[in-house]
């Protein structure tokens, strides 16, 4: 975050949406300053402009007349405003428009009717991304200016106003022409544009998360958790560099819920970076009171519980004072932490680990991946561990639907690497932000003419740019072909294997 702005800022009213910190993201890339606030607070009536989030609220169904008197005021003081999702609804109901019931999830096409200061770019038919199901149908004194394909209001402005709405999220990367609706917005505000680049905001964060770790570090040990992915391993790099080795103590604890060889192949990678953990084998506890668990959640909490346990035990033998996380943005996000955001899901280092007497060190909760990954290019690791795919902290016990057995996460195991195996063969890889594979119950087959009650595999490819949205790939019918033989031929008890096509919303990317 910035120092609290003076004149010249845009504020950022967070009502919730699991996207309103990358408006923020946004508004830094194009140099502005902002501020997020979780209501309308006083900074928020002193600023330049203000934009209202999307929210899990509904302007439906929940009591938003006190939000509505907030954007009334605006209005009547002539103040730059910008309605995003539920912002853009509760616009058209303070303008005297009408809602109803009407999602919109993922990838959808909007006609531009009239063109408005913040939808100067946009061409008459454009790809956007929704995530909403109330639906603004009469704009009131508001003009309609873009129409959704489902017949929903996309975007609306106030005449002889520097007042607009859009219905869907410029903030994320999977709304093309996102970045173009906050210029108009920042020029409509009478604000002054310098762009950033990645590398521009990374560069100023360094050092600030260097000062960060120096000026929380007061003596003693810091244990720190490590997982072999790129948030783990560049939040203790960034240690060992802020405050020595002597005083970082790394634990990778294998839960046993690693992929086929991961455990070996982390190893080796970190140790190149003269990383060099205390290795815990705690697999037979894991599974053991994982053994038959249905709930996802629970299996949450239960990872969570035994890994706080063997955190602790360490950081007790060690007297350590501090313990480390890689924790970024999304993690926080989801887990629910903001005001007014509900919960996703547990986070294995955020909502799922339960309390550790000692103080928490996350210098990078305040980055996306992308920057996470660029940040481990400056600290000079190598593209193997830069570019490795996010995994998540309770590894495969949430990529097993239903019952959690022994027998499926092995059988998961050997389907997950030869998806692998055949996605680097062709190439896509590396294209891709994840790839995903789960099992879930059974599905009757026949193999060998004799029916066969086996498990199902279910394999999700997305690309991404930060986690928060998703778009699915299917690879071409050659690709599939092997992938789907290749498992039922070589996994005992696989009866069939299915690709999953949806986008983030409304799947997240892990399943559960």
């Amino acid at each position: 975050m910035t120092d609290r702005p003076e004149a010249g800022y845009i504020a950022i009213v967070d009502l919730g949406s699991q996207y309103a910190h990358l408006i923020y993201k946004r508004l830094t890339y194009l140099g502005v300053r902002s501020v997020l606030a979780d209501w309308f607070t006083e900074e928020v009536y002193r600023a330049s402009a203000v934009v209202v989030s999307g929210s899990p609220m509904s302007a439906l169904r929940d009591d938003v007349r006190e939000i509505e008197e907030h954007v009334r005021v605006f209005i009547d003081n002539g103040k730059p405003l910008l309605g995003i999702c539920f912002g853009h609804q509760v616009l058209a109901s303070v303008l005297g428009g009408r809602l109803t019931v009407r999602p919109e999830y993922g990838r959808t096409k909007v006609l531009i009717h009239r063109k408005n200061e913040v939808l100067g770019d946009f061409n008459y038919e454009e790809v956007v991304w929704m995530s909403h199901s109330d639906c603004v149908v009469d704009t009131g004194a508001a003009s309609v200016d873009a129409i959704s394909e489902n017949g929903c209001v996309a975007a609306l402005s106030l005449p002889g106003r520097k007042v607009f709405g859009v219905q869907f999220h410029p903030e994320v990367s999977h709304t093309p022409k996102g970045t173009s609706v906050f210029r108009g917005f920042i020029r409509a505000a009478g604000l002054d544009i310098n762009e950033i680049t990645v590398k521009d905001r990374v560069t100023s964060y360094y050092p600030q998360a260097l000062s960060y770790l120096q000026s929380s570090y007061r003596g003693g040990k810091v244990v720190s958790a490590v997982s072999g992915g790129v948030d783990s391993t560049v939040a203790t790099y960034l240690a060992i560099k802020a405050i020595g080795k002597d005083n970082v103590i790394p634990v990778l604890i294998d839960h046993g819920l690693l992929r086929e060889g991961e455990a070996d192949e982390v190893l080796n990678n970190i140790k190149k970076v003269g990383i060099e953990p205390i290795y815990i084998d705690a697999s037979y506890e894991f599974l053991s009171r994982l053994e038959g668990v249905e709930s996802c959640e629970e299996r949450r909490k239960i990872i969570g519980e035994l890994y706080a346990k063997e955190l602790s035990r360490i950081i007790e033998e060690v007297g350590a004072k501090y313990l480390l996380q890689g924790t970024t943005f999304p993690d926080v996000i989801e887990s629910g932490r903001t005001r007014h955001s509900r919960r996703i899901k547990s986070h294995h280092n955020v909502g799922g680990l339960p309390q550790i007497n000692v103080e928490v060190l996350e210098p990078l909760k305040g980055l996306y991946k992308d920057e996470v990954r660029e940040l481990g290019r400056q600290l000079g690791l190598p593209e193997e561990i830069v570019s490795r795919h996010p995994f998540p902290g309770p590894g495969l016990a949430v990529r097993v639907i239903g019952r959690f057995t022994r027998e499926k996460l092995e059988l998961l195991r050997r389907a997950d690497r030869i998806v692998t195996e055949e996605l680097i063969s062709a190439g896509i890889y590396d294209r891709l932000w994840q790839s995903v594979v789960t099992i879930s119950e059974s599905w009757v087959g026949i193999k060998g003419d004799e029916r066969d009650e086996g498990y199902m595999v279910n394999v999700r490819l997305v690309t991404s740019e930060d986690g928060m949205t998703a778009d699915y790939v299917l690879p071409s019918p050659e690709v599939v072909d092997r992938i789907s033989r290749r498992i039922t031929n070589e996994v005992n008890r696989i009866t069939a294997v299915s690709f999953v096509t949806s986008t983030k919303p409304p799947a997240t990317i892990e399943p559960c």
